[in-house]
């Protein structure tokens, strides 16, 4: 069993995340995914094993970026560009869009759009 993160410093140039990132392998975590977010901003999906989960082989990842926003079960729970437009971010659960949202960093509720 894993457990995820996702990583976006605010203002990160490819060279400080790529440091921070650095920082959070020596933590134990790997590199999932890297990808822009609408602003430009680059965030990176993290994961390491649990506690109780015991790793005996290496893990190898092959890291790719793209630019889209999650459209399927294959990308973590986490703040992403909302897809409507009518706020900055709304919360991916892991498998659909929820109705928690925010702008400027204040949190609201909207119902996504079906």
């Amino acid at each position: 069993m894993f457990e995820y993160v996702a990583f976006n410093p605010f203002n990160s140039s490819p060279e400080a995340l790529a440091a921070e990132l650095t920082k959070k392998s020596a933590e134990g975590w790997e590199v999932v995914d890297i990808v822009t977010t609408f602003d430009g901003r680059y965030c990176a999906f993290l994961r390491r094993p649990n506690a109780s989960s015991q790793v005996t082989a290496p893990i190898t990842t092959q890291i790719s970026v793209t630019e889209t926003t999650p459209s399927g079960a294959a990308a973590p729970a986490a703040w992403y560009a909302d897809p409507s437009n009518r706020f900055e971010l709304r919360y991916w659960d892991g498998s659909e869009w929820t109705e928690h949202v925010a702008r400027g960093g204040q949190q609201f509720t909207d119902p996504p759009i079906a």
